[in-house]
């Protein structure tokens, strides 16, 4: 087991009770030695962990920021980390065959725990494919442990696969500002999408997340910006949208993450 993975395995064994400690320190023994019963153990973890989430002091987010970027952004349940220890526990050689055939039957929790996981392991390229698959999942819960606050999919995906995943992230309204990396991952493709996207809203006389914007930054067409300087705009939508039209603009990270929660807070 790596550094990270055994800095990661000593914060989760620092919220659970001895009790649950000693369950997990003999689960992932024996996964380490044999991973035949894994299947069994992850499943059992609902049974001998409980599913509330851990409160963390400062020092140690940051140790967990370090290991896994952008872990602050998602919820973690206990039981979510003790799975993931499960996980971690396998052998590299053998993962990949254990791990995708769980992905066929794992039940909706577990596979937000699983795709929590991937990004912890040694060959986590190798699960590519097995995440751009994850992202035509209907299942929100499941969506959101793939797309929020999980450093994988910008550390993987080749970029048709993660704008794909941007656009179903729009269209399943969740808050992109929890997407990891989402501003080094900016392209062409994806704005001129996203682009067209906006014309075909307006078009329809309906409404577009302000987020979006933090996409096209940069790539705006004149098609479109002629249509902004028609539109009539309101609230946060009206900064967001005045700030990618000023070519001299250094709107930061902050900047729009501050849209991004005063939008999640609008549609709640």
């Amino acid at each position: 087991m790596g550094d990270g993975k055994l800095d990661f395995t000593n914060c989760v064994l620092n919220k659970l009770s001895p009790k649950e400690q000693d369950w997990l320190n003999l689960k992932r023994a024996a996964v380490k030695e044999s991973a035949r019963k894994f299947p069994i153990f992850f499943s059992q973890a609902s049974r001998f962990i409980a599913n509330d989430v851990p409160e963390w002091n400062t020092d140690e987010i940051q140790i967990l920021e370090s290991i896994y970027p952008g872990f602050g952004s998602a919820v973690w349940t206990k039981r979510d980390m003790a799975r993931t220890v499960l996980v971690c526990a396998l052998n590299t050689n053998k993962d990949a065959q254990v791990l995708r055939g769980f992905f066929e039957i794992a039940e909706m929790n577990e596979l937000v725990a699983l795709y929590k996981s991937l990004f912890l392991l040694d060959n986590a390229a190798d699960f590519a494919s097995q995440v751009k698959e994850g992202v035509r999942t209907n299942m929100v819960n499941v969506f959101d442990a793939i797309c929020l606050g999980n450093p994988f999919a910008a550390a993987y995906l080749e970029d048709p696969a993660w704008n794909q995943l941007v656009l179903k992230a729009i269209f399943m309204e969740r808050p992109l500002y929890k997407i990891q990396n989402i501003d080094q991952r900016r392209n062409k493709e994806l704005a001129d999408m996203l682009q067209d996207y906006i014309q075909e809203r307006w078009a329809a006389k309906r409404t577009v997340s302000p987020e979006v914007w933090r996409l096209v930054h940069q790539y705006l067409r004149e098609d479109v910006k002629q249509l902004i300087l028609e539109k009539e705009l309101e609230a946060f939508e009206k900064s967001a949208i005045e700030t990618i039209l000023d070519s001299k603009a250094t709107a930061g990270e902050e900047f729009w993450n501050n849209i991004g929660k005063m939008n999640e807070i609008n549609l709640n």
